[in-house]
């Protein structure tokens, strides 16, 4: 295990649920979210239908968010996405959230000309784009994460 995931292992562990455990880790270059209130029509029924009947509860995962920073490590275990902001030399420094596994919609993998990249839809069909950084585990953290979300369209 690399320093940096040890150090991640490290972090993540306070947070676990009983019975959670980490499953792989990696650090990413955030490249922005695209709202979304600016996708097609059939992301904006999929949105209004996740709502329901009036008078009927919203789905929470539409409501959930991804949170952000500019460099970030992602700890991923069987039910969760657990983020860091991190610092100048590339160590974690902030917790800024958790994601519910269930909150994302559909992860889509695609080498770019700099790296890998990583496109994760939310239920409210925001898209996150993330691309790994220089020396971290792409495939191992692409295949875990695809084999515990739907990525049936």
């Amino acid at each position: 295990m690399a320093k940096g995931s040890q150090q991640l292992a490290e972090l993540v562990g306070p947070h676990l649920a009983a019975g959670e455990e980490l499953l792989a880790s990696a650090r990413f270059t955030y490249n922005g979210t695209v709202p979304s209130n600016v996708h097609t029509l059939d992301s904006a029924i999929s949105v209004i239908e996740s709502v329901g009947e009036p008078g009927t509860p919203p789905d929470p995962d539409v409501a959930v968010s991804f949170p952000t920073a500019n460099q970030m490590a992602i700890a991923l275990t069987g039910g969760r996405l657990f983020l860091w902001s991190l610092g100048l030399s590339g160590k974690p420094k902030q917790f800024i959230g958790n994601v519910p596994l269930h909150a994302l919609a559909r992860v889509r993998a695609e080498d770019g000309s700099y790296g890998r990249h990583l496109h994760i839809t939310m239920r409210s069909s925001a898209v996150v784009d993330l691309e790994f950084m220089r020396g971290e585990p792409t495939e191992e953290f692409t295949d875990q994460l695809l084999a515990l979300v739907d990525t049936s369209d």
